[in-house]
């Protein structure tokens, strides 16, 4: 599998280096001929595999894999992993809260001054760039994002740049922001939710779900016309058994005040939360609950299943305890499946 971003594609990441892409750190001059790998890329290659489009594929057939240069198409910029949620599917990697909650001395964050920002592209051609994304942590935790932009306008020309970004929906965006996005071609702002109401206060803890909605309806009431945002689910253990109702609070928020589409774009959790830990036992649940037509069931068809899952309940119970949280006060029946 190839992918235009291992040629054409940089991050600034939190170390202040350069990598591929927001997923991949790899140092660019380490790839060769386009071909991505199955460790730093496992993200696309998990998409691809449940039938979801990853980001490789996006940009590939935005952009296509045959070039004449070798100047930069996309620039993602990931300052640090300053978070105030400690989500379920994240860690100490990329949330200073789960660091602080495990009590691990770790760097909250690189973050490059403004000029030191600027400086990592002095001798970089970015007359070619097409799109900037810049995630985190929680991106708009720092002060410093819209300005690290605003520093590379004398090199790309903004009006015809699409900006993306992922947020946690905590941080109201303001007026200001506002004004700062309408200078784009088009902005995509991606809000991170995996569920509603109590799955996602227990999901993405300790956030609050009025608040994320109020921040959310704000954003529709306020944003540009250029400005369109999309709903980022990450499907898990957690919430397989919950999609149905995202799904349809999702009807809801189907267009904007412009009656552009919301998209509800799916991708995969990793590790003790992935679907690749499903026992039998739930997956027999999901079919009888949810039927064989649903989406849930869609994702697990063709997953095997495993039968020990004491490393499951005991990372559950780990992270109960650091949060104050019960996973059998959220979900009664993903409790039994898992404990009994």
């Amino acid at each position: 599998m190839k992918c235009v971003l291992m040629q054409h594609g940089r991050t600034i990441n939190r170390s202040g280096g350069m990598g591929t892409c927001c997923y991949n750190p790899t140092p660019p001059d380490q790839n060769i001929d386009y071909d991505i790998d199955q460790i730093n890329c496992r993200t696309c290659i998990d998409q691809e595999n449940n039938g979801v489009k990853s980001y490789r594929q996006g940009v590939n057939e935005k952009y296509g894999l045959e070039h004449n240069h070798q100047n930069i198409i996309l620039l993602d910029i990931t300052p640090n992993f300053n978070c105030n949620l400690a989500c379920r599917i994240c860690n100490e990697n990329s949330s200073s809260s789960w660091a602080k909650l495990k009590k691990i001395k770790i760097k909250s964050g690189h973050n490059l001054s403004q000029q030191n920002f600027a400086q990592l592209f002095d001798n970089i051609d970015l007359s070619d760039v097409k799109e900037i994304n810049f995630s985190g942590g929680e991106p708009f935790l720092n002060s410093n994002i819209r300005n690290y932009i605003n520093r590379l306008e004398d090199k790309i020309n903004f009006s015809k740049c699409i900006l993306r970004f992922s947020t946690n929906g905590t941080v109201k965006l303001t007026q200001a922001l506002s004004k700062f996005f309408s200078g784009f071609q088009l902005v995509l702002a991606r809000f991170s939710l995996d569920d509603i109401e109590s799955g996602h206060e227990y999901q993405r803890w300790p956030c609050s779900w009025p608040t994320w909605l109020e921040n959310w309806q704000y954003f529709l009431d306020n944003m540009p016309h250029n400005t369109m945002p999309s709903i980022n689910r990450t499907v898990s253990l957690l919430n397989i058994n919950r999609l149905h109702l995202l799904d349809q609070w999702h009807q809801g928020y189907a267009k904007t005040r412009f009656n552009d589409a919301i998209e509800l774009i799916d991708h995969f959790a990793f590790d003790k939360y992935s679907l690749d830990s499903m026992t039998e036992h739930l997956k027999q649940h999901i079919l009888i609950t949810h039927g064989a037509d649903s989406r849930a069931w869609k994702y697990i068809v063709n997953r095997a299943t495993i039968g020990n899952i004491n490393f499951l309940k005991d990372h559950i119970q780990k992270q109960d305890a650091l949060q104050g949280t019960s996973l059998q006060k959220f979900d009664p029946d993903l409790y039994r499946i898992v404990f009994q």
